[in-house]
């Protein structure tokens, strides 16, 4: 990860100082990714090779005993031990075979950074012939040295051809010498070789670009020759590091001799030979570092070119060189996959299938960007040909290319979906690479690749940090630029990344914990953020509610989509989060629109509700889960809340209704939605009874205790209806709160919702009958307001003689009632509180109705409530403990 991160912003300053930030960084994380995974290899070889355990000599079986009786002990034993039982040969052989147990080692300490590279050069000086291998590099580099000195002193001909072809024969007794030590010294021979091909490269190329004693053709013929030489020797001897040294050679000669600064067809044509001889290799041995070898040269000195020497101009002479290049790579990856044992049959090069298309593209980039939309048709041929690719492997049905297909079905994709992104703006490279970071992060899942993994993540970060790095972008319309684009494609790529994270759970290291659900939030930020800035630069003004909510709306279409192909409980939970879209709709809404149904509103609320009924039945069915409840109750409440303003907006802005309809009105919504939630059995309700009857219904409830003590205030108009007592909106309402609070707290208890204790049902029961009682009481205030014309006031309710004797004879009538109540049920609750009220009847007389006793108001007071007080004494005495049950219910 290190070197990875390094080379990236190696890259990153180069392309900074090139005004190509983004192209740059590309190809550093190209060339550290290649360097990480071969230090990778190379330390995982060294580790298997420790852990094998050296061969155990077949030991010779001891000489069989003399017979004995049964139970007599051997000659030299005590009685009491036992004998040892002599060893068969047989068994010897087999546990001789078998190594023995090795103690559990205990795991090593993570490397410190760069410890892989530290190891690598140890042990490449500490391996094999330590002077040979500097000798050859020296020798290499001589004569590279060696043939431009001669050239740029203008020997003369002559002794410059004698010179050239006394570098050819020793070339070619090195050759020869390295054959015949191929099987007395394999590791000498092979590097004599190595280095024999390395010199005729560079010698044939520096007669021919430096010297012009060759011509092209010749030059050519001799290069081919000299390549299907390497590849001819690597094959026949199973040697891949000759290949790989050869190749070097071969590829390093016009970097050395500086000679592919003249001409880049000479150069790129020089280059199409040697790749053709690696895909010859290819063909018939899987030699991953030779391809990486080719891949790394061949794309490496390719980009600098262009960076150095490209014009507009050289476009014909170049792009036929960049295609056949990518066709070869493309062709080896298929072909690695394909050469693989039979076990490993379809392992895939991710560094080829995905490094192939991430830097032809981006060669791509710079050789079209003065074409308009050039970048656009590249991207739909290059998509159009991974599909070609993908469908071709899938119909052909080649054992064991599945994952293969499957990734060239997705770089299809990836690059049809950004060719219209770039048909209208160019900068948006960040969407490719956010994109290619989900392949990669999708191969790494399956193949058990932690560090490929990572590289994947790495390049949507860096997407990420581009899209902003480019903001402001030039207006454009909504939703068709290259901001919302990129945006899109971080979105996609996160999502993506997160499925696949959450099933790599076998090769999951210790920093991937947790990441699937982090990255899930972060696409969904991206694609509502996204979206939401679209939004607001439509400036809808009141209609941002009901577009936010069509947004939701695709929202939702979207992930059932991805739902229904791909179970996975992270989305589902997040869809489960869908009603918090219509929370900020609604928020939104209270700052730009008069009410819901406006701007559009009528429609959207609507559309969005059934949408998020529709997704939350979907994830019920696909996987239940107990959080949905909560969902479900989020999703009433937003019902509830949008309906309340939408009923009050309409009755007391556009309504000659009185000032009671409008306080009743207030109610009518949470009661009618606690109703349906206590009676209702049907789907959702009898479903997720425990988050509407209790979530829901609690807070329902809580809200309507609340308006019953805010109504108290209210005088209760009715017009334009005649005003009738306990028949106007506002007390029917106050009543209708009542039954439904109780009938609500009933099905609570049915369901075992709440299991109060003796206690708590007293409590309830209290209030309930508190509640009661409030209700009569304004009944009779409201009545006093409308048909005596006592204002409802407190101060004019409480100095009216009537009104007190009004309420002294209600609270008295109110207590006798309660009390044949407790006497027919045998109650004695219901008795306790007939008593209070009577009591507090009784407290009224001698502390108000006494200070006015000269009214015949007041004495009627006294005498209504003594005569009450009497009766009921005879009739309803109290109750003992223990009384009926069913009184007590």
């Amino acid at each position: 990860m290190l070197i990875t991160l390094l080379a990236a912003l190696l890259g990153l300053a180069l392309g900074l100082w090139q005004q190509s930030p983004l192209l740059y960084a590309l190809l550093g994380l190209i060339l550290g990714r290649t360097i990480a995974l071969e230090l990778r290899l190379r330390s995982l070889r060294l580790r298997l090779d420790a852990l094998q355990p050296p061969a155990a000599p077949l030991r010779e079986a001891p000489a069989p005993q003399p017979s004995r009786s049964r139970g007599e002990p051997e000659a030299g034993t005590s009685p009491i031990q036992p004998a040892e039982q002599p060893l068969s040969l047989d068994w010897t052989a087999e546990k001789a075979d078998t190594p023995p147990a090795r103690p559990q080692a205990e795991a090593p300490l993570a490397p410190f950074p760069g410890a892989r590279a530290l190891d690598l050069v140890r042990d490449w000086l500490s391996t094999g012939n330590l002077f040979v291998r500097v000798g050859i590099l020296l020798v290499f580099f001589g004569v590279a040295f060696l043939v431009k000195y001669a050239v740029d002193q203008d020997w003369l001909t002559l002794t410059l051809q004698l010179r050239l072809m006394a570098v050819a024969a020793i070339a070619l007794g090195l050759l020869g010498l390295g054959w015949v030590l191929r099987r007395r010294r394999r590791d000498y021979g092979l590097l004599l070789q190595g280095a024999a091909i390395g010199i005729l490269y560079l010698d044939t190329y520096g007669a021919f670009q430096l010297a012009h004693l060759l011509g092209p053709t010749s030059a050519f013929a001799l290069l081919a020759l000299i390549g299907l030489t390497a590849a001819t020797l690597a094959v026949a001897q199973n040697a891949p590091a000759l290949a790989w040294f050869g190749f070097a050679g071969g590829f390093l000669a016009p970097v050395v001799t500086g000679a592919g600064n003249r001409d880049q067809v000479s150069l790129f044509s020089y280059y199409a030979l040697l790749n053709t001889a690696i895909f010859a290799v290819a063909w018939m041995r899987s030699w991953r570092a030779l391809n990486l070898l080719g891949f790394g040269f061949t794309f490496g000195v390719a980009i600098l070119w262009g960076v150095l020497r490209y014009a507009p101009s050289r476009f014909a002479s170049t792009e036929p060189f960049l295609v056949l290049f990518f066709l070869f790579y493309v062709a080896i990856a298929v072909l690695y996959a394909s050469r693989q044992p039979p076990r490993l049959r379809g392992y895939v090069d991710a560094t080829l299938v995905f490094g192939t298309p991430i830097a032809a593209f981006a060669c791509q980039i710079e050789l079209v960007r003065h074409f308009e939309h050039g970048i656009a048709i590249s991207a739909v041929a290059l998509g159009g040909f991974y599909l070609a690719l993908s469908g071709g492997l899938v119909l052909l049905k080649p054992p064991g290319l599945k994952l293969l297909a499957q990734a060239f079905g997705v770089l299809g994709i990836i690059f049809l979906s950004v060719a219209v992104p770039f048909a209208l703006a160019t900068d948006t490279t960040a969407g490719v690479w956010a994109l290619e970071g989900a392949g990669l992060v999708w191969i790494g899942s399956r193949q058990g690749r932690p560090l490929t993994r990572a590289l994947g993540l790495l390049l949507q970060a860096g997407a990420a940090i581009a899209l902003i790095a480019g903001l402001p972008y030039p207006t454009e319309r909504p939703f068709m630029n290259a901001a919302y684009s990129g945006a899109v494609a971080l979105a996609a790529a996160g999502i993506a990344s997160a499925y696949w994270l959450d099933r790599a759970d076998a090769s999951r290291r210790g920093w991937e914990r947790g990441g699937a659900a982090w990255l899930l939030l972060w696409g969904l930020a991206w694609w509502l953020g996204g979206g939401i800035i679209e939004l607001l630069r439509l400036d809808a003004g009141a209609a941002l509610a009901s577009k936010l909510l069509w947004y939701g709306v695709l929202t939702a279409l979207l992930s059932e989509a991805i739902a229904s192909i791909a179970t996975w409980s992270k989305l589902h939970r997040a869809q489960a989060a869908l009603p918090l879209l219509g929370v900020a709709a609604l928020a939104v809404s209270l700052e730009r629109a008069a009410h819901p149904s406006s701007a559009g509103g009528l429609t959207a609320w609507p559309g969005f509700f059934l949408a998020a009924y529709v997704v939350l039945l979907r994830v019920e069915r696909r996987d239940a889960r107990p959080y949905l409840a909560w969902s479900h109750v989020a999703l009433a409440l937003l019902v509830v809340a949008t309906l309340e303003w939408e009923v009050l907006w309409r009755l007391m802005d556009h309504s000659s209704l009185a000032e009671g309809w409008r306080t009743a009105a207030v109610a009518w919504v949470p009661l009618v939605t606690l109703l349906i939630l206590t009676e209702l059995r049907t789907w959702p309700i009898g479903r997720w009874t425990f988050g509407y009857a209790l979530g829901a219904g609690s807070v329902l409830a809580f809200v309507l205790l609340l308006w019953t003590l805010w109504s108290v205030q209210s005088p209760g108009d009715s017009a334009p209806v005649p005003w009738l007592p306990a028949l106007n909106p506002l007390d029917i309402s106050f009543a209708l709160v009542l039954i439904a609070l109780w009938r609500w707290r009933k099905r609570l208890e049915r369901e075992a919702l709440v299991q109060p204790t003796p206690g708590e049902a007293d409590l309830f029961r209290a209030a309930f009958g508190a509640l009661a009682f409030l209700w009569v009481n304004l009944v009779l205030l409201r009545a006093l307001d409308h048909l005596w014309l006592i204002p409802y006031e407190w101060d004019a309710l409480f100095r009216s003689d009537l009104a007190q004797t009004a309420v002294a004879v209600l609270w008295g009538l109110v207590g006798v009632g309660l009390l044949l109540l407790a006497r027919l049920r045998r109650s004695r609750p219901a008795w306790i509180a007939g008593a209070t009220v009577l009591a507090a009847a009784v407290v009224k007389l001698f502390a108000v109705d006494l200070a006015a006793s000269g009214t015949i108001e007041r004495i009627v007071s006294f005498l209504a409530v003594g005569g009450l007080l009497v009766g009921i004494g005879w009739w309803s005495p109290l109750p003992p403990r223990g009384g009926a049950q069913q009184g007590e219910r």
